[in-house]
């Protein structure tokens, strides 16, 4: 039994508490990567677009030169004369400095720029270097471009290739170089090439500044996915490619390239036909749900040693007090001595043995007072029936009143007919007070009513009712229209300074008898209006009493078939508006 009761309290105990631990672990490491993707990817998108205008920037040097060329048929004219002919003729002078003009500032000013070319197909090699002027293929040291053009598509305009370029045995230096076709206006033939050379380890420079992570690295890509530059040295062709080719139809993604896991975000540019791509190895962003996970790992292992050792030690203990308050309940059954109670209450334990104990201290005491209460019950009893006497005394009383003042005055009187009245509605009141009456029955004594109101308020109101006959064999409950009915010349009629009137309209629609009580009173306030209704939903009065029970006798007699209303306005009177359902006169049994 004792092993029992400690796995049932480890359960018990270590459940609620390691379940909650582990949701909210496994919750903080999912939320943790989602949130880390989400603004990896927001930042890199940020910094492509940034990379992405920047470069481009670099890359719109040359577009001076190109619309000036495909707009202006005069200066192509004039560099065909210049690059086809033996030499340069004093009328052409001036074209030949506005060329130069556009070609050597660029070069000149843009670190990033190496220099510019303008090449018009001719046979003798010739084209306009920055900062050269005029040179052809077999005078100047940069040739290999020349060969490239071959290899460029006839439906491409614009074309990019990695080259090396060595200028008096020194080192080579590492070219970006852009092809840009022209033609004349009006004309789809190219003329020839902007060529732009671009300084590569200029364009990494660019791009490392770009950087947001730490071991991020920024790509270049065409669209067959050769690298045009990067932001590292490290020579990483296949990354890239792979890159490349995982980056089609996604702008964001995760992918494994050289036995690492990358998180990777591209945009193109659709104008050069380059995809910028930043590539982030994953492991240094996920150390933080690495850690979370360990973090948790080691709470859920902690906690679980302490629940182990404080349910030992609870198990240990209420074992022991469910073993004393078995005995002691056993003892006060067979009548032996009950063991000292504990001299304070600590814990639930305690608690009940004192209960206990009381328990059977106050056996005795409390038949006592059961014999006191079966003695009380009856004296209400009692109370009762005499409270029953009461009202049927006053009815007898009242006719006996009605035949002494016949008898004094001869005949029939004012008060003779008032007393007749209250006497009808006292007797009404107070004969089966629970049971349902047709309409006919119903109006008939509420006349009696109305009469005694008319004798006390005369000259003050008008009362009408408005209903069809065939609507008086409808049952409805006893004493429905007296109080509302009361309720509008106290509240209502009394209040106003005019004559005031009183409706009641009776339609029956479908199954349900609808009842509309009309007043022309003095009409409730708003907060009047919302205290009244707020209190039959409470159960309060709120000063309204024949309102009050009128919807709670019809609350017990209806349920909720029953709908109730009220309506008013300040000065100009209130309408309550009931729905009932139907309640047919029951016929007598023929046999």
């Amino acid at each position: 039994m004792r092993q029992t009761f400690f796995i049932r309290y480890l359960v018990r105990l270590m459940l609620p508490l390691l379940i909650p631990l582990l949701l909210l672990g496994s919750f903080a490491i999912l939320i943790t990567q989602n949130y880390i993707k989400k603004e990896i990817n927001t930042s890199n998108g940020k910094m492509l677009e940034q990379t992405k205008s920047t470069i481009e920037s670099i890359f719109q040097v040359s577009d001076p030169i190109y619309f000036t060329l495909n707009l202006n048929s005069r200066l192509i004219s004039s560099l065909k004369l210049i690059l086809r002919g033996p030499s340069i003729q004093p009328t052409d002078s001036d074209n030949y400095a506005t060329f130069m003009n556009l070609l050597n500032p660029p070069a000149n000013i843009k670190p990033a720029v190496h220099s510019i070319y303008i090449y018009l197909f001719n046979e003798r090699g010739k084209f306009l270097a920055s900062n050269e002027g005029l040179t052809s293929l077999d005078q100047y040291y940069d040739t290999s471009w020349f060969h490239v053009l071959s290899r460029i598509p006839s439906e491409t305009n614009l074309f990019i290739e990695n080259r090396d370029v060595r200028r008096f045995g020194t080192q080579d230096t590492s070219l970006v170089t852009v092809f840009r076709k022209f033609s004349s206006p009006g004309s789809s033939k190219p003329e020839g090439y902007i060529i732009m050379n671009l300084k590569k380890d200029a364009i990494a420079r660019m791009l490392n500044e770009q950087l947001y992570f730490p071991h991020q690295s920024l790509f270049l890509l065409q669209q067959d996915g050769r690298k045009v530059a990067s932001s590292t040295a490290e020579q990483i062709e296949e990354d890239a490619i792979a890159i490349k080719e995982s980056s089609e139809g996604s702008s964001a993604f995760t992918i494994s390239a050289a036995d690492k896991a990358y998180i990777v975000t591209s945009i193109r540019s659709e104008i050069y036909g380059i995809t910028y791509v930043s590539a982030t190895p994953q492991r240094y962003f996920y150390q933080l749900p690495i850690k979370l996970g360990y973090l948790t790992a080691g709470l859920l292992l902690i906690s679980f040693i302490l629940g182990v050792m404080l349910v030992y030690y609870l198990s240990k203990r209420n074992y022991r007090s469910i073993i004393t308050i078995i005995r002691t309940i056993e003892n006060g059954e067979r009548g032996l001595p009950i063991p000292a109670l504990p001299e304070r209450v600590t814990d639930e334990y305690s608690y009940i043995m004192q209960r206990t104990v009381k328990r059977f201290v106050e056996q005795r005491y409390l038949q006592v007072q059961l014999s006191e209460k079966k003695y009380k019950l009856k004296a209400m009893e009692m109370m009762a029936l005499q409270s029953n006497i009461n009202p049927h005394f006053l009815a007898n009383t009242l006719r006996t009143i009605f035949w002494k003042s016949m008898d004094l005055t001869g005949g029939h009187n004012a008060v003779s007919g008032m007393i007749d009245h209250l006497s009808e509605v006292v007797q009404y009141s107070i004969s089966d007070a629970d049971k349902t009456v047709s309409l006919k029955e119903e109006i008939f004594h509420t006349n009696h009513y109305i009469q005694i109101l008319n004798a006390r308020y005369k000259d003050k109101f008008q009362f009408t009712w408005d209903y069809e006959e065939s609507l008086l064999e409808i049952n409805v409950m006893k004493m429905l229209f007296q109080p509302l009915i009361e309720n509008a010349i106290y509240h209502g009629i009394k209040e106003s300074n005019r004559f005031g009137y009183i409706k009641v309209r009776m339609r029956l629609i479908g199954e349900l008898l609808h009842i509309v009580i009309i007043d022309t009173g003095m009409g409730m306030k708003k907060d009047r209006l919302v205290q009244v209704r707020m209190g039959l939903l409470r159960e309060e009065s709120g000063g309204h009493i024949g309102i009050y029970n009128t919807y709670k006798r019809l609350q017990l007699t209806h349920s909720d078939l029953f709908t109730f209303e009220i309506d008013s306005k300040y000065g100009w009177g209130t309408v309550i508006r009931i729905q009932l359902p139907v309640i047919q006169t029951e016929l007598p049994d023929p046999n």
